[in-house]
């Protein structure tokens, strides 16, 4: 069972239009993405503008078809990658319709955060709609776990939080990251970029993905010792000349922001995947080795529960 709260708040959407440009995280081709504002009570689309007739695709649960390193949607054939980032800020900047004109199959990855997306939309602000907000409230613990040994619950509580657990095993300590209010989204998690294992690199171009990732906007952690000419044979896949192991375990010019950033990454991941249950909710949202497939399944669930009621 659930209940509305907050009764009496206005939908939001974005002031003005926002635009980036960059390159895809997996494609690696130059994109453009223009955030426009959207009619009340109609979410997240985003418009593929590079295609005949400019397809839309609803930002829900139930397009998901793919989570490789990052969620990707699709309708009626047509995809769009990389979504959770844009997903994230959206989300917890109080925005709940918006239009995501791209011209290109993926989001830009930008510097790998939620950060520059949560800048351009502070500099064009949002605005309250003529439109109810309805924000869901639970009365009891709405669960789900998988083989893979990833816990997902939310609990009843008066305002959104998250807490995740990662543990990658001997590859990287276990970590928690925990955010205690959507408000300070922008200051804790929005510049926590994503981050992959040195064993991954290889892997993932061989399956033709990463091709736009690079050591600025990624970091890369070190799970095995190497001599230093592997790291610069791997330097030299990412197009730099030369890099070496930190002593934080970061291979690449870039430094950890927080002792945490993979957690906190992660949690930035789940805000995102989870606003694609296209509902605004308040719980507690408990994570344990949360990841896109797991995230994106659990929003799936939440919907159906949602809409059941």
């Amino acid at each position: 069972m659930h209940e509305f709260l907050k009764r009496g708040m206005k939908q939001k959407t974005v002031a003005g239009e926002i635009c980036l440009k960059g390159t895809g995280l997996h494609l690696g081709r130059m994109s453009t993405l223009t955030v426009k504002p959207a009619l009340p009570d109609s979410g997240y689309v985003f418009v593929r503008t590079d295609l005949e007739g400019s397809p839309r695709v609803r930002a829900i649960a139930d397009n998901v078809n793919a989570t490789s390193r990052g969620t990707t949607i699709e309708e009626n054939g047509v995809s769009i990658s990389t979504i959770e980032h844009l997903m994230a800020a959206t989300y917890a900047m109080g925005i709940d319709n918006a239009e995501f004109h791209v011209d290109g199959p993926e989001v830009p990855i930008l510097d790998g955060s939620s950060r520059f997306y949560m800048e351009e939309y502070r500099k064009a602000g949002v605005v309250e709609q003529d439109a109810e907000l309805k924000v869901l409230g639970l009365d009891e613990p709405i669960r789900y776990s998988n083989e893979n040994g990833t816990e997902i619950t939310l609990y009843p509580a008066d305002r959104y939080s998250v807490k995740v657990l990662v543990d990658y095993g001997k590859a990287m300590q276990p970590q928690t990251a925990e955010l205690s209010s959507i408000s300070d989204f922008a200051t804790e998690i929005a510049n926590c970029r994503t981050f992959v294992f040195l064993s991954e690199i290889e892997p993932l171009l061989k399956m033709n993905l990463i091709k736009g990732g690079d050591l600025e906007n990624a970091i890369v952690l070190v799970d095995k010792v190497l001599p230093q000419s592997e790291y610069d044979r791997i330097a030299a896949l990412c197009g730099k000349e030369s890099i070496k192991a930190q002593d934080s375990g970061v291979l690449n010019i870039l430094k950890l922001q927080f002792d945490n950033e993979p957690a906190r990454h992660k949690l930035l991941d789940i805000i995102g995947d989870l606003a694609l249950c296209g509902f605004r909710f308040n719980a507690r949202i408990d994570a344990v080795r949360p990841g896109h497939f797991a995230n994106t399944q659990f929003s799936k669930q939440l919907r159906q529960y949602f809409k059941s009621r």
